[in-house]
């Protein structure tokens, strides 16, 4: 995805107030919607360079010292998906709602953008994010188990490790890359950041608490029954007989609603279709849940910021 037609800058160099603007533009556009605050007017000027492995927006971020506020409000107002950030050089402090953690090079870390922060670089900080759809996780069997929050350090993470050296080749390589190479390369990189989950997560709860387990049963029920029609709070319910009540909670334990998770199966099921078929997008619409080809739009630019046909000229491999 481009978010701006290239610019010569050699015949047009930006002004610093220019390339500014574009930063902050991009910092909506590919992390989340924060409000910004430089705080030394004599720092380099900020800078980011994208490479897209579809709808995984990965972005190199030369920052200046600064403060960042993202409000309960900006938090609640944005689609939920999942950032990986990496830094290089500097620190970035992030307080969140429960914790205070530290960006700093090898480390790893992984927030969902439901979350509110305030973020703090004291100095000049570069660092690496991964912009991850919700709907691109639900192949890989955490989607109820994907945090919140997660720091890991490479020396104790043999994935995180994988994963550092993996997303360098892919700057390395990105521009070589076929249809055929951006796809294999997403699910190659949404596999590591999967495992990484899968390994750091804390053993299970109590015996009897049995909600966790009952909500990725339930998981696994909508992604079977998903070309079937609508799947509604009873219907769950009915298959696993329990009532209503325990299907709400079982969700609300990890931020979710049941309509929330269908919709995010919907949309990754629709951009399967859209890459490794030719189906007409109504087909596509149809075929999952969608009321027609416009509704299918209006989600999906929603979800990845680019209409379906759009996406489907630039990464089919059909």
């Amino acid at each position: 995805m481009t978010l701006a037609t290239p610019v010569d800058l050699d015949a047009h160099p930006p002004t610093r107030e220019e390339r500014e603007q574009r930063w902050r533009s991009a910092v909506g556009h590919r992390l989340v919607a924060m409000d910004v605050q430089a705080t030394d007017p004599l720092a380099p000027p900020a800078s980011f360079r994208a490479r897209d492995l579809g709808d995984l927006l990965i972005t190199d971020w030369g920052t200046p010292p600064l403060q960042a506020v993202r409000g309960k409000r900006m938090a609640a107002d944005d689609d939920d998906t999942l950032l990986l950030l990496t830094a290089r050089d500097g620190e970035m402090d992030i307080d969140l709602p429960d914790r205070t953690a530290i960006l700093r090079p090898g480390s790893v870390m992984l927030l969902r953008s439901r979350l509110s922060a305030h973020i703090v670089v004291p100095g000049w900080l570069s660092k690496r994010s991964v912009r991850v759809p919700m709907c691109a996780m639900t192949k890989f069997d955490v989607g109820s188990r994907v945090p919140d929050f997660l720091a890991v350090e490479t020396t104790d993470s043999p994935l995180s490790w994988l994963l550092v050296d993996f997303l360098s080749g892919v700057d390395r390589q990105h521009d070589r890359l076929d249809a055929g190479g951006v796809e294999a390369s997403r699910t190659a990189l949404l596999t590591l950041i999967a495992g990484i989950i899968r390994t750091s997560q804390r053993p299970a709860g109590r015996a009897g608490d049995l909600l966790p387990v009952l909500r990725q049963q339930m998981e696994t029920w909508i992604a079977d029954h998903l070309a079937e029609g609508v799947i509604r709070v009873r219907d769950l319910a009915g298959a696993f007989n329990v009532a209503p009540r325990t299907v709400h909670r079982a969700f609300a334990a990890t931020g979710d609603t049941v309509g929330s998770v269908v919709r995010t199966h919907r949309l990754a099921a629709a951009r399967d279709d859209l890459v490794r078929t030719t189906l007409s997008i109504a087909a596509i619409a149809y075929r999952w849940g969608f009321c027609d080809a416009s509704h299918l739009g209006r989600e999906f630019r929603r979800e990845m910021s680019m209409s379906p046909g759009d996406y489907r000229d630039a990464y089919s491999v059909a």
